[in-house]
């Protein structure tokens, strides 16, 4: 049987078909291959300290499709990102169940679930009242995740403490559509920098005029405002730590950290 290279310049359709099955099977081989990778990662995160909470890995998941898609040649970043993204998802319900939790607005609006399916494929969804309910549950299970429209009203309950050890961890879509990820996602996961990172500030106001760097995007919630800025910041180290104390009023807080989108 002759590999995809050796095809005849005119090829027969049963000859191309031929090579395709060569290359289907080569793929289901490595798939194979990388899912019984899994139980390798899950013996590693035994061995990590105790309350991690969920077995999603944003940032690492993040990280693999940026690699691909600036090593592709002719595949669409697109195709990429659902394929791996099933990949992923199958692999991490391997690690455990993991439910997202949203409020019924968000499950209602079309665009938001077909994202959240997109990205989270047979991840199970739970529908609550509102985005602080949605909180709550992740605050009770940590292994769970909890999904918010950036344009909602979730941040005053996440102040309050509706989403306990949660924090942002996620943007989504994967892929940029502008400058704000159209959700967010909430959980207890490990959020290290990649060097394309955000990090986002809740504040009671506007940050002052000469803080730097600049927000990349900003947005009034209630009577809290977001922030965005591109870089992964502590809130220990400058320049966070200097302009909480010098404005006590702001109420200044990181919300969480998570890989930027991807720019194609």
């Amino acid at each position: 049987m002759s590999a995809p290279s050796e095809l005849s310049q005119t090829p027969s359709l049963d000859d191309v078909r031929r090579a395709i099955d060569i290359v289907d099977d080569g793929l289901l081989e490595l798939l194979e291959k990388r899912i019984s990778l899994v139980d390798g990662v899950i013996a590693a995160k035994a061995n990590e300290p105790a309350g991690q909470g969920s077995p999603l890995r944003p940032v690492r998941e993040m990280q693999i499709l940026r690699r691909l898609i600036a090593a592709r040649d002719q595949a669409d970043p697109q195709l990429l990102v659902r394929l791996w993204r099933t990949i992923v998802t199958e692999a991490t319900l391997m690690q455990g169940v993991i439910t997202v939790h949203v409020s019924r607005k968000t499950a209602q609006t079309i665009g938001h679930r077909l994202r959240i399916r997109d990205h989270f494929g047979r991840f199970p969804v739970e529908e609550w009242r509102d985005p602080g309910q949605a909180m709550m549950q992740v605050n009770a299970n940590p292994s769970d995740i909890c999904i918010v429209e950036t344009e909602s009203d979730w941040v005053e309950p996440f102040v309050e403490g509706a989403a306990g050890r949660a924090s942002v961890i996620a943007g989504l879509p994967a892929v940029s559509e502008g400058a704000m990820p159209r959700l967010l996602v909430l959980g207890v996961a490990p959020t290290p920098a990649t060097g394309e990172d955000e990090t986002l500030l809740i504040t009671k106001g506007n940050l002052p005029r000469d803080f730097s760097p600049q927000p990349i995007w900003q947005l009034k919630a209630g009577p809290y405002r977001l922030s965005a800025l591109a870089g992964w910041y502590s809130e220990h180290e400058t320049p966070l730590v200097g302009t909480a104390r010098s404005n006590p009023g702001l109420g200044l807080r990181v919300a969480g950290r998570y890989a930027s989108a991807i720019e194609v």
